[in-house]
């Protein structure tokens, strides 16, 4: 019924443009992922105009399952929001997206991540989980992963204990389905945190597994070059993406590399997760590996050249012209 099932963290973005002195002002390290509570994120706004503020549905799930519906593939997402006028706004843009979304009402708040980009346009997050960190694995909607193709994670789920139940369940639920599994790591700060785990739940349960360079050599503690060599062994396809290079794939010991799109960019939010989707896309509507990555590139390079990680137009007729053109 569906192509991939998303189960993440449905959250508010809110992206705002500063300097590097800003990060550092307000304790953070540049390019990383923070988890902070409401009152931290309260504070951080408030040292913003509300103007320079743009407020979209996100969370990195949500980004890639709303890019597999934009190309025109079937996803459904599963997460947790708040009883609120953020949470409904996330349900009814997902929907009008064509995503169809199972998310469960908390009493908490529905969580943001402000997204501070700087100009050389790496993005660096202050995320507040709110209601999407108590997904219980009660809540996990078993009839949606059994109809779908494929059973979509990133490591934000995986480190948080009630998280990591919840998606452990997921995941074992996909395995009995003959559901595939493709995860992304998501983070080298959390990669860090909790490197020996998240390497147990690939290797048992990944079939596809994403990382870029700098998440490879934190997982697998080696160099760039014997790293990509060790992540390869972590799923049957393991894909390498390296930004404006394109992506290295692995599909069991077959190597590809995907050329990329150079573009002028504003905003690498959310680039990884549209990377997915394309691929995903691709894998689940009767692509090839390369086609698929190259759909992963193009998707990326349409994502970073503007705010934000939702696209406003269709790329359907885009990927049906894609491999029309000879210089692709």
């Amino acid at each position: 019924m569906y192509d991939v099932i998303g189960i993440g963290n449905p959250l508010m973005d809110v992206l705002v443009k500063v300097d590097d002195k800003t990060i550092s002002n307000l304790n953070l390290k540049k390019g990383s992922m923070h988890l902070i509570d409401e009152e931290t994120s309260k504070n951080i706004l408030k040292s913003f105009n509300e103007d320079s503020l743009l407020l979209v549905p996100g969370g990195d799930v949500v980004n890639t399952v709303t890019g597999i519906a934009n190309l025109g593939g079937k996803s459904v997402f599963c997460g947790k929001v708040g009883d609120d006028e953020h949470g409904l706004l996330i349900e009814k843009i997902m929907t009008k997206d064509g995503v169809k979304t199972s998310l469960v009402k908390g009493t908490l708040k529905t969580g943001s991540a402000i997204s501070l980009v700087t100009p050389d346009q790496e993005r660096t997050f202050a995320t507040h989980l709110g209601s999407a960190i108590t997904l219980s694995k009660d809540e996990v909607i078993i009839k949606d992963i059994k109809n779908s193709k494929i059973l979509y994670v990133t490591g934000y789920v995986l480190e948080d204990p009630n998280l990591r139940k919840m998606a452990l369940k997921a995941l074992n639920e996909a395995k009995k389905h003959n559901t595939l599994v493709a995860i992304d790591v998501s983070d080298p700060s959390l990669v860090e945190r909790c490197k020996d785990d998240l390497k147990k739940i690939l290797l048992e349960f990944a079939d596809i597994v994403f990382a870029n360079e700098e998440e490879v050599v934190s997982l697998t503690g080696k160099s760039k070059e014997e790293g990509l060599e060790e992540f390869s062994k972590l799923a049957d396809i393991a894909v390498v993406k390296i930004g404006k290079e394109g992506a290295l794939i692995n599909n069991r010991g077959t190597v590809y590399k995907i050329k990329g799109f150079k573009v002028d960019a504003v905003d690498t939010t959310g680039a990884g997760d549209l990377f997915a989707a394309g691929f995903l896309f691709g894998l689940t509507n009767g692509y090839n590996i390369e086609k698929s990555g190259l759909i992963g590139n193009y998707i990326a390079s349409k994502t970073v050249q503007q705010l934000g990680a939702r696209l406003s137009y269709s790329l359907k007729k885009d990927i049906k012209k894609l491999f029309l053109e000879e210089n692709l």
